[in-house]
């Protein structure tokens, strides 16, 4: 018990001391009180661990059978211990009590109502198959996979799931939407949405993970959040409002005519097998199979019902599309370009 002891209390010393914050940074104000709470639950876990633990591994040997007894040779007649059940019941049982009054007081922090819900900026996080979109006020076009906010300004995040489309297959799901060094996790659900807040208190890059399985391509699904200084937020979203501005005027017609199928294969190969197999229709992973695209009598119209001609493709590798067999990004949430258009177009000419 003695030895027990000695390893509890190293163990919790450890825990108490144990820098968090050197490995996983605390780069939000709710970061500190989920890493106290850990801790505390850390803490008085570990003697809980060391005894039960040790003991069992005590009593294995110490009561094993012996070659000189029968095999059904009966242990030591004790039954109950009414001081043992005492302990075991009501220290778990305060460490409860604790842990939920705890918890109560931390829970407002990501969920305040009224005057404490309160903050500067209010923006959309949207899960979708396999890539996480956010709405900021008064930008008229999304941002994928990269969430910019200032440091020190006080953020409500509107959280939910695109609800694409009623097919099982391909439908809407729930996606987690999990930032580590924000000490953030909400799963975002199709229909619901949950606000959550937060103040963003370390300039830096900072990870988004999917946490839910949510098909083929979770392990994809991720992205960033990048907090900057007040002025450099600024700038970056003065760029964002004049990008939106330059789309609303209008994009120059994409050159089919230059795409290049080389680069087309291997871009490809990069952004599209995650949904897409070089094989024929019925070889689906999310979408179809894009083999003999263009030249499949059985499948003569894509999603959007349209003919399967080059310009159509063109159409929905920009805009995006929804339709029976699920949603496809537009070009800016797939991080394509014009000219990587024209080559996967290029590219899908050759798959005949």
């Amino acid at each position: 018990m003695i030895l027990l002891g000695v390893i509890s209390a190293a163990l919790m010393y450890g825990v108490a001391v144990f820098p968090v914050d050197r490995y996983l940074p605390e780069a939000s104000t709710v970061s500190l009180p989920i890493d106290w709470i850990f801790k505390f639950c850390a803490f008085f876990s570990v003697p809980i661990l060391v005894y039960v633990n040790g003991l069992m591994l005590y009593f294995v040997v110490r009561y094993r059978h012996r070659p000189d007894e029968p095999m059904d040779a009966v242990g030591s007649p004790i039954h109950e211990s009414r001081l043992l059940e005492t302990v075991w019941t009501v220290i778990p049982a305060l460490l409860l009590i604790a842990l939920a009054v705890v918890s109560y007081l931390v829970i407002p922090l990501y969920y305040p109502t009224g005057q404490a819900a309160a903050s500067a900026v209010t923006m959309e996080a949207i899960g979708h198959k396999f890539y996480f979109e956010f709405r900021y006020p008064g930008l008229t076009q999304s941002v994928m996979n990269e969430m910019h906010l200032p440091v020190g300004v006080p953020v409500t995040l509107d959280i939910t799931s695109a609800e694409e489309t009623t097919d099982v297959a391909t439908g809407a799901v729930i996606h987690g939407f999990w930032i580590p060094e924000f000490r953030l996790k909400q799963d975002m659900i199709p229909g619901m949405v949950v606000p959550i807040h937060f103040t963003p208190r370390e300039i830096g890059t900072f990870r988004i993970v999917c946490s839910e399985f949510c098909g083929l391509g979770h392990s994809h699904m991720w992205g960033t959040v990048v907090v900057q200084s007040k002025p450099d937020f600024d700038r970056w979203y003065a760029q964002q409002v004049q990008a939106g501005r330059s789309a609303a005027a209008g994009v120059a017609p994409i050159n089919l005519a230059a795409g290049n199928a080389a680069a087309g294969q291997a871009l490809f190969a990069a952004k599209c097998t995650l949904c897409h197999n070089a094989a024929p229709f019925a070889q689906r992973k999310v979408g179809p199979g894009l083999a003999n695209l263009f030249h499949d009598p059985a499948h003569p119209r894509l999603v959007t019902g349209k003919p399967a001609t080059p310009d159509n493709v063109v159409d929905i590798l920009e805009h995006g599309a929804h339709g029976d067999m699920g949603v496809m990004p537009n070009m800016q949430a797939n991080g394509l370009t014009a000219k990587d258009i024209a080559n996967l177009v290029a590219y899908l000419k050759t798959l005949h």
